[in-house]
């Protein structure tokens, strides 16, 4: 007689009715994996703009005039592009009041690549004076960097002392940067020299300055002195240089302009899912009273047969807790999946600074969701149990007959 209630009961309602028990599984599946999706996108995304405060280290950067969008798009997405001017400037920025630190960087976008099957960006720095790339690259390798050596990106394949080739020319892997969730992450980093070197084969293919002028740079960096203000030092090199088409951008105003937007976003994302899970709340709580209200019949002849009010609402709990779990753990699922192997393809699409969680969080945020999604079930099957209590299931027999 055990065996004709609770779990055993519940499988064998879930099976008789399984058009409606399969529906409302794909229900809470498609609910748990928005939520989920909808989680990783919106930590990825925080740690991404922690990751690009760490590494700004820079208060100002000056570039040729017309390619400030340029270089955000190398630091943000790695988008390879190749510009630049005289490093006559960084000499006379150096000079100007304000100003503490002033380093110089190289731009080279490559064709593609022996690693690659698309172009990435060739970045080349000084390693005697970078105050930048350079603290976040000693957590990775040793320094110095000899000539042929390179540190690739998170996203460039090969590994340490693996070979990669640019222009017919191979250097050798000394490092791999760890996930930044930006532009560094599809970059490659060597020596001034280097790419210079570099460049000159670039110039058999295509005609480019840097080939011929080694005194030729893309950027340069600037820290400000303590207590004063970034944006005044940038306005007088900007009017300073004016002859000279040379543009100041301010890395702080960029990453304000990320956060806000990365803000507005996430109020929509937010929004979005609490407006769906209300819906789905109301629409299960529907479900389930048409559903009490349909097995008047069954739930009278439980009860004839000795079972208690509360034996059905446990029937009716752990029936609603089944349907709920199997179908979060199947959006859990293929969230989880999706959000790992797709990880690269949502930066890309975001276009904005994008660093997957570590794993420790990312099965936490697993967890919650797929506890969230079983639970829904039995949370809105509040209404039909109360009517339950408040219906004389004799009754409702006798009315069905």
């Amino acid at each position: 007689m055990k065996d004709l209630y609770t779990i055993n009961l519940a499988k064998k309602n879930i099976q008789n009715k399984k058009a409606r028990s399969y529906t409302l599984m794909f229900l809470v599946g498609v609910l748990t994996f928005i939520l989920f999706m909808s989680s990783f996108i919106i930590s990825s995304l925080n740690a991404g703009m922690k990751s690009l405060s760490d590494r700004m280290g820079a208060d100002i950067i000056v570039v040729p005039e017309g390619y400030d969008s340029k270089i955000t798009g190398a630091i943000l997405r790695g988008e390879p592009n190749t510009f630049f001017f005289n490093r006559d400037v960084l000499t006379r920025v150096k000079e100007y009041p304000g100003v503490e630190k002033a380093w110089a960087q190289v731009y080279l976008a490559t064709l593609s690549a022996g690693c690659c099957s698309f172009p990435i960006q060739v970045i080349g720095i000084d390693f005697d004076d970078d105050y930048s790339v350079k603290p976040w690259l000693e957590h990775q390798i040793k320094l110095p960097m000899k000539a042929g050596e390179v540190v690739v990106g998170a996203n460039i394949r090969g590994t340490i002392k693996d070979t990669v080739k640019f222009f017919n020319q191979e250097f050798t892997i000394k490092g791999r940067l760890s996930k930044t969730g930006m532009g560094f992450d599809n970059s490659v980093f060597m020596t001034m020299e280097e790419t210079h070197r570099l460049a000159k084969e670039y110039e058999k293919i295509v005609h480019h300055p840097i080939a011929n002028d080694m005194e030729t740079i893309s950027s340069v960096m600037i820290k400000v002195k303590k207590n004063t203000e970034p944006k005044t030092v940038a306005n007088e090199i900007r009017e300073g240089f004016r002859p000279d088409r040379v543009y100041s951008l301010l890395p702080q105003k960029l990453m304000t302009e990320i956060s806000d937007s990365a803000k507005n976003m996430l109020f929509y994302v937010y929004a979005l899912i609490g407006l769906i899970w209300i819906l789905a709340f109301f629409v299960l709580s529907l479900v389930n009273t048409l559903s009490v209200k349909e097995r008047k019949r069954e739930f009278a002849t439980i009860r004839i047969l000795g079972a208690t009010k509360k034996k059905l609402k446990e029937i009716v709990l752990v029936e609603s807790l089944l349907i709920n779990g199997t179908g979060a753990l199947i959006g859990g699922i293929c969230s989880f999946v999706i959000s790992l192997a797709f990880n690269n393809a949502f930066s890309s699409m975001l276009k904005m600074p994008f660093l997957r969680p570590n794993i420790l969080l990312i099965l936490l945020m697993f967890l919650i969701t797929i506890i969230l999604g079983a639970l829904l079930g039995p949370l809105s099957s509040i209404f039909a149990i109360k009517k339950m209590d408040n219906t004389e299931l004799l009754l409702m027999q006798r009315d069905n007959d």
